[in-house]
């Protein structure tokens, strides 16, 4: 048999090794030292030869099963003079060992593949933070199993880290290449900021549709920075606020590298610019020394009130008040009913606020007074 090219021949004997049950490699090629072309080149079944005993004193590795058992199956090309076409040159067709049956045929590297419904899938689970070998299970699922698979779970690992290596480097300017395409497409907001070396250490966008809530419902702003990504130890920080239907909506948001009064002033300034200078009636966030001194420099005080975060406040509750009341289910339940209480009017509050105190003995106490 003749190809027309060395590749045909390859692909010619990858599929007669799919259909009779077994997988192939490429082995030694010789070439012509006058220009590199290749005059012949040894397709062998994957299973050809013997892996090399590694030495006592070598690095200790992860252990590879063997795989490789000594087989002859070989099929040789060889380059016809004069031409750039092929030829089968040699061809030996037993094997030393078992070949797969028809129902285990599809699990073959020659029949293995991810289709673009699985690369989707997965896509979309390292989204969700959902790891290549929990992907591969969910498909497995839905498919109605391993038999109804066309790729393994290696395919899924190989697959995630060649994404990886390709963003390798990369993740910062592709993140800011798509705000750029996005903002073509509609009036949003976007702006960030590098250091010295080049480094993205904040970037803030708000999109048309947040721009517009901001009008309708920005008169209470909450800006939350407790949550922080694993893989970049970066803050991400929205800005949040409650429409009529008691609803959250989302009116911009930031990823900060670092959580200082210079990057938080960058932030509001940013965020103001976004929001046509109106600023917020009231404006909610945690206790940060850095935050506060940065609002009060942004932000009219006349005009914006800084109030701090209740559910950031109730957290700390059991460490101010001491072990003995944290572990009082009795005075736990008075304060969150004192507290978080929508029903109850201001002297009402005042009264029942300092019958806790005086009941459980925590009149001096210097964070509670400082907080009301």
């Amino acid at each position: 048999m003749k190809f027309d090219t060395l590749q045909q021949g390859i692909t010619f004997y990858e599929n007669y090794a799919r259909i009779s049950g077994f997988d192939t490699r490429l082995s030694l090629t010789k070439k012509r030292k006058s220009d590199g072309k290749i005059l012949v080149n040894y397709c062998v079944c994957s299973k050809e030869g013997f892996r090399e005993t590694p030495r006592l004193h070598a690095e200790c590795k992860k252990k590879r099963s063997l795989t490789r058992m000594g087989c002859k199956a070989k099929l040789t090309l060889k380059l016809i003079n004069d031409h750039d076409n092929y030829e089968i040159f040699s061809f030996h067709k037993g094997h030393t060992h078992a070949l797969t049956t028809p129902n285990s045929a599809h699990h073959t590297k020659q029949s293995r593949n991810l289709t673009l419904a699985h690369k989707k899938y997965i896509m979309d689970d390292s989204h969700a933070n959902i790891g290549d070998t929990k992907s591969y299970r969910l498909i497995k699922k839905q498919v109605g199993g391993y038999q109804n698979m066309t790729a393994s779970v290696t395919d899924f690992k190989n697959f995630q880290r060649d994404i990886r290596k390709h963003i390798n480097g990369k993740d910062a300017q592709m993140l800011i290449e798509n705000f750029k395409r996005k903002q073509q497409m509609c009036s949003s907001f976007f702006k960030y900021e590098v250091d010295d070396k080049q480094h993205l250490i904040r970037i803030f966008w708000a999109d048309a549709i947040g721009r517009k809530s901001y009008v309708s419902f920005g008169d209470v702003v909450s800006f939350n920075t407790t949550f922080s990504m694993n893989e970049y130890c970066i803050v991400f920080a929205p800005f949040t606020g409650v429409d009529n239907s008691k609803s959250c909506v989302t009116f911009a948001a930031v990823l900060l590298y670092r959580e200082d009064t210079e990057s938080f002033v960058w932030l509001f300034k940013a965020f103001r610019n976004a929001m046509s200078d109106c600023d917020p009636t009231c404006l909610i966030t945690d206790q940060d020394p850095a935050m506060k001194i940065a609002i009060e420099r942004v932000f009219d005080n006349s005009t914006t009130k800084y109030r701090l975060c209740i559910r950031h406040i109730m957290k700390k509750v059991p460490e101010k008040v001491g072990p003995t009341l944290a572990q009082n289910e009795n005075f736990m339940s008075e304060f969150c009913n004192c507290v978080w209480s929508k029903h109850t009017e201001p002297r009402e509050f005042d009264e029942l606020w300092n019958s806790i105190l005086q009941k459980y003995d925590l009149m001096n106490n210097t964070w509670l007074q400082h907080m009301f």
